[in-house]
Order: C-alpha cells, then structure tokens, then sequence
C-alpha cells in the first residue's frame, strides 16, 4: 500500500473509488456524478498536491479531498471528502492520509483544518477527537419537498425580486449572522465553476435579501436577509420565487450546515416546509 498526494489522479479515477466507497453512506449520493464531484471540490478550493490518496498497486482504494482557503477567517484547509472502499477500511488507511496531509498543510503555512462529520457516525468523530480535532458547532441539514413549500410569513412590503451575478453576492454578506460553514462560504461561491441562480430582493432602493442556490446539488447555499426587514415575508418570498425559477423537473432541494442554536432560522425553516433530515458536527483541529 502507498500513501501519496492525488496529482495527475483524474476526477474519473477518484469517482470511480467515490462510487465504491460511499455505496453504503447514510446519506444518499446517487444525484453526484464525475463532473459534480470535480465541480464541488472546485468549489471547496481542491488543492491535489494537499490531498491523500491509498494506493494498492496502483489501485486508488481511499482518498481525502482537501480544499485550501487562506481567506476563510484564517489560512484554513477542509476535508471535502474522505473515501475508502468496504475491504480497505480498519487498515488505518485514513490516519495514514492524515498523516501526510497534516504535514503538508504545516509546510505550506495552514492554521486551521476544518471537516464536517454526521453526528451519527460516533465512531468516525472519537477518532478524529483522538487527533485533536475539536466539535465546533452544531449543524442541522433539511430538505424541503417544494409541493411542501409553505410561506411562513406573508409579505409585508413591495419588494422588487431579480436574478443577480454572484459578483454582487458581497454587497449582501453583511446581513449573516454567523460565518457559512466552508460548502456555503463566500469564497466557495466565487469559486464555483458551473452555474448559480442567485436571486436579490430589493425595497425601494434598499437591497434586503438575497438566496444562492447551487442547482448541480440542488442546494441552498445561503438566504440572507437584512435584520431590519426580517418577519416581514422576504425570506419566504425569496424561497417562492427560487421554487418558480427551478421548474417542476426538481422535487426537493436542500438546505445544509445551519447552526442548531439558530433558533430563529431554524424555525423559520420548520414552518415553511423543511424537513431535518440529518445532523452535522463542524470540527477543527489547530495546526500553529
């Protein structure tokens, strides 16, 4: 078995080991194919030459992913994905990758590694625990069926609704209220190689809201509105007009990494139609 970085591996190589790997996940990922999975490791600043791979004669039977950020909060580095097929695991194929990403990153001036894990899968946290990763927040993932679409307020003011370019996604980052996790950061957006539908709300000459959804995973990747005009029905006219533009070829979309203790939001989410369907844990691990 050889542990080594992922540079000249081909997307198609890596997909290919992703398909065995995660035929068992608890979450389904039958809708990724090669060209989302290369597009969504884009997005997540995919750096091969920090990136792992497992190597049985010349077999790629495991990989992690890693993603570069030296603007989120502080040079950071995430674990996009981490992959090892059935027969391969109990081997300690993944602390071995770990072990010469971790080097990589320190070299190269890396603080921070960031990973997502599903707080069901107890086994995969104590271990990362176990490196010195500690659990940063506590994320909720829902899905919304959009005939389940429900506005949980009505409109209150005129609102002027349009498709935007993502260039003009800044002029709304002020209005979160929590830093996006790293799939839903600003910088990921920019990132993002295929197409977005970014739609902006305006009152008056006021801009209030705005939604980024990312239609390769059908995600919602942000919904921002301004504190001032919250309860006032634009976070559900946003989600209206997303589900009209969307068509009725999609049937349900996602909304991923919102911090449990975002009491407003979460419920928001509720009483418009959202289903929780998993949990995330967000964990660090210091590299200075």
């Amino acid at each position: 078995m050889e542990i080594r970085n992922l540079n000249g591996v081909s997307f198609e190589t890596i997909y290919q080991t992703f398909l065995e790997a995660f035929k068992d996940y608890a979450v389904n990922v039958n809708y990724m194919d090669a060209v989302k999975l290369q597009n969504r490791a884009i997005k997540n600043g995919y750096d091969p030459a920090c990136s792992a791979g497992a190597f049985e004669n010349e077999r790629l039977v495991g990989f992690t992913l890693v993603g570069i950020d030296r603007q989120y909060i502080q040079p950071s580095a995430f674990d996009i994905m981490t992959g090892i097929i059935g027969e391969q695991r109990g081997r300690g194929l993944a602390g071995k990758m770990f072990k010469q990403i971790r080097s990589a990153l320190i070299k190269i001036g890396i603080k921070q590694f960031y990973l997502e894990v599903l707080q069901e899968n107890m086994a995969a946290v104590k271990a990362y625990q176990k490196e010195g990763f500690r659990i940063e927040r506590d994320f909720n993932c829902y899905s919304l069926k959009t005939s389940d679409f429900n506005p949980a307020y009505k409109l209150k003011i005129p609102l002027q609704l349009k498709v935007v370019a993502k260039k003009q996604v800044t002029d709304f980052e002020t209005f979160a209220d929590w830093q996006p996790s790293w799939e839903n950061s600003f910088t990921s957006i920019q990132r993002i190689p295929d197409a977005l539908t970014i739609i902006a709300a305006t009152y008056s000459i006021k801009k209030v809201g705005i939604i980024i959804y990312y239609p390769a995973l059908k995600w919602i990747m942000n919904l921002l509105v301004d504190p001032i005009y919250r309860n006032m029905g634009v976070g559900s006219a946003l989600i209206e007009k997303l589900l009209q533009s969307i068509g009725d070829d999609t049937i349900e979309i996602r909304y991923l990494n919102i911090p449990a203790d975002d009491y407003a939001l979460n419920e928001f989410l509720s009483e418009s139609g959202f289903h929780l369907f998993t949990k995330q844990y967000e964990m660090i691990l210091s590299l200075a």
